[in-house]
């Protein structure tokens, strides 16, 4: 979990390929990956950096993976604003 908040932190810091860099150093050993917040944190990174098609889709997935009525929605919502398509 610090990792991830470490991916966060550096992505509004240094840009979102640096965020994208430390996120995938955190989740290199698998612990990450079936965590929702994980895959909405590397969304919202590429779609600061301009990959607003692969950013819904991610954020799609973690909407999916999350058992809340209202996280879902919100991740929904990302998703349709990321997608301009």
């Amino acid at each position: 979990m610090v990792a991830l908040n470490r991916a966060v932190a550096h992505g509004y810091a240094y840009g979102p390929a640096i965020g994208l860099a430390r996120l995938a150093d955190a989740r290199a050993g698998g612990g990450l990956d079936n965590y929702p917040l994980a895959l909405a944190v590397e969304a919202d990174l590429l779609a600061r950096q301009g990959d607003h098609q692969r950013a819904a889709e991610l954020f799609r997935t973690a909407a999916a993976r999350t058992s809340g009525a209202a996280g879902r929605r919100a991740l929904l919502e990302r998703a349709g604003s990321a997608d301009p398509g």
